[in-house]
């Protein structure tokens, strides 16, 4: 028990009806990003500006924070903490939803069993509660507990509220820039399923257009078609070299997984095509690199015009598994749910990688539940209880 702190005292105030309520306050208010070819939001973009000014923002003063800072791309970072001492821990959660696009009836905020998914218990519905809400409303939980039991850290905890939604590193970056200090440990929260990601592969996009020339499908020789260029590309693509294994994160791939046309019009054959390439990283892969690799493997296509440029990319994590901060997490997950938390290494690419580059020790931690990618979200009512007890325990431990 660190300080004279009473943890399970302190773990057991957290007020379990607020938590669920605010969580349906927050899945009734839309932050997703629209279906269509462009799969990013900008940080500032007025839906997120609405969602963190006018709701996150007057919450976070009602619960009685009163060290509310901006960070720079619409981001809010909250200190909590005497600094008496050097330790500290960031806490971030996320705010654009970018999964369950086809879900019906996306921000009810229902609260109902969910037997035909496996969880035949109290859930709440709503796109984004899985990936981002809950986690949002647990720490607005967690904080209010510490403000009501009149909790005085000796360490810092920094709580930032992260607007990135372009697959990058930016407001990361940013939040981090902000602080007076280098966090220790980093718990980045999202859906884990109560497990624990200790690392993942990055990731680098690759955008190549063919510019061919337009025709009438009636006579395709007087043109030269992008989809036929397009698909000359796919078939350069498996030449991309890709050796190389990491014993923890995997395999290195280049997979286009976006094609668009134009123009698109009636028995046309289309002048350009625009592919996506998802390139995956494994640790020391220079993302620049990736994307020359794919350059010199599509290389000439004439009498196409074929251009490759880097898009946006993210890191590669990973973490000790020995670091003081994932064991007081692990242990507090123990504590407050009775079972050992699952510790993986994940495929996807997230951004905990950016803080890691950055120096700072970043794991992601969260609920479970909800049909990923596409299908029905929601979250069990307990993973939001047991979620929050484990990140107030690992609070206390690590800066009490």
């Amino acid at each position: 028990m660190p300080g004279n702190l009473d943890v399970d005292r302190i773990a057991g105030s957290i007020n379990q009806q607020y938590l669920a309520d605010i969580l349906v306050r927050l899945a009734k208010v839309p932050t997703e990003v629209p279906l269509g070819p462009d799969t990013f939001i900008e940080p500032d973009d007025p839906k997120l500006v609405h969602y963190v000014q006018q709701v996150l923002r007057p919450e976070l003063q009602s619960i009685g924070m009163q060290n509310i800072a901006d960070a720079p791309r619409n981001q809010l970072v909250v200190t909590y903490g005497a600094a008496a001492s050097d330790a500290s821990l960031l806490v971030m959660v996320y705010t654009p939803t970018q999964h369950h696009n086809l879900m019906n009836d996306p921000f009810s905020g229902k609260i109902a069993n969910a037997p035909e998914w496996g969880f035949d218990e109290p859930c709440i519905f709503g796109q984004g509660v899985g990936q981002n809400k809950s986690h949002q409303a647990i720490m607005l939980a967690v904080l209010k507990a510490l403000v009501e039991q009149n909790v005085e850290l000796s360490g810092t905890l920094y709580f930032a509220v992260n607007n990135e939604g372009r697959s990058s590193h930016r407001c990361s970056d940013a939040v981090l820039d902000s602080l007076g200090q280098k966090p220790e440990f980093a718990i980045l929260m999202t859906r884990t399923g109560k497990g624990i990601s200790l690392g993942n592969r990055g990731r680098v996009d690759v955008n190549i257009e063919v510019r061919g020339k337009a025709s009438h499908s009636s006579v395709p020789g007087q043109g030269l078609s992008a989809i036929e260029g397009a698909n000359e590309v796919l078939n350069r693509l498996k030449k991309v070299p890709l050796e190389g294994k990491h014993p923890l994160l995997g395999e290195r791939h280049a997979i286009a997984y976006q094609m668009l046309f134009e123009p698109l019009a009636p028995h046309t054959l289309p002048e350009v095509a625009r592919l996506r390439v998802d390139r995956r990283l494994l640790p020391c892969d220079d993302p620049a690199v990736a994307v020359g690799d794919i350059r010199d493997a599509v290389g000439d296509m004439s009498p196409y015009q074929v251009t490759v440029e880097q898009g946006e990319y993210m890191l590669p994590a990973l973490v000790d598994p020995d670091h003081p901060g994932l064991e007081a997490l692990k242990l507090a997950h123990w504590t407050a749910t009775g079972t050992h938390a699952n510790a993986y290494y994940g495929h996807g690419t997230f951004d905990a990688g950016g803080p890691c580059a950055a120096g700072v020790p970043a794991v992601m931690y969260g609920v479970g539940g909800g049909i990923w990618p596409l299908g029905v979200d929601f979250v069990p009512i307990s993973h939001l209880n047991q979620v929050a007890e484990s990140m107030l325990r690992t609070i206390l431990t690590l800066l009490g």
